[in-house]
C-alpha cells in the first residue's frame, strides 16, 4: 500500500450504523451520515478522523430516535467527532477517542479497503465495538442501562486529497 490521504466522501446509504446488544426486550439500532473524513497513510502510521452528523440520526423506531435526538440534544452532541491512528501493518486497526459534546468513548476500529472500478482504495470498510457504561435513555420503562455497549460497521467511499 502507497501512502496518501484520501477524504471520506457522505454517499447515500453509507450511514455509519451503531447497534446495541439486548435492552431488556429490544437492541438499539441507529446510524448517523458522515458529514466529512480523512483517511491518511503513512509509512508507519494510519490516521482516521470522522464526523458522524448526529442531528440527522434515524432509528427504525419513532420512540427510539426521539429518545436518541433528545439524548443528542441535551448532551449537546450534534457532531460526533472521531480520531485514530495505529501502526500500518497486515491489519489495519486504529485506537482512538470518539466524543460529541460531553460524551467521549473509547472506540477501535478495523479497517478494510475494498477495491472499487479501477481504484485500490475506491472503499473502506471500517468496524469496531465499544462499550459506554451506564447510560440513562428518556425511555418509559427503559431508563438505565447498566452495560450500554455497541458495534460499528460501515463501508464509506474515498477520494483521493491532494492536501
Amino acid at each position: 500500500m502507497t501512502a496518501g490521504r484520501w477524504e471520506i466522501n457522505a454517499v447515500d446509504g453509507a450511514d455509519v450504523r451503531l447497534r446495541s446488544g439486548r435492552v431488556g426486550l429490544m437492541s438499539v439500532e441507529v446510524s448517523a451520515p458522515i458529514a466529512s473524513g480523512l483517511l491518511h497513510i503513512s509509512a508507519h502510521e494510519i490516521t482516521l478522523t470522522l464526523n458522524l452528523a448526529l442531528d440527522q440520526l434515524k432509528t427504525g423506531n419513532f420512540l427510539l430516535q426521539s429518545a436518541a435526538r433528545s439524548i443528542v440534544t441535551r448532551n449537546k452532541a450534534h457532531t460526533l467527532v472521531y480520531s485514530g491512528k495505529g501502526p500500518l501493518g497486515e491489519t489495519w486497526s486504529v485506537s482512538g477517542v470518539a466524543q460529541a459534546g460531553s460524551i467521549e468513548v473509547e472506540l477501535d476500529l478495523t479497517i478494510t479497503p475494498v477495491a472499487s472500478g479501477a481504484s485500490s482504495m475506491g472503499e473502506i470498510e471500517i468496524v469496531g465495538s465499544a462499550n459506554m457504561g451506564t447510560v440513562h435513555l428518556p425511555i418509559p420503562g427503559m431508563g438505565t442501562i447498566d452495560d450500554f455497549s455497541f458495534d460499528v460497521d460501515a463501508k464509506l467511499a474515498l477520494q483521493a486529497s491532494s492536501g
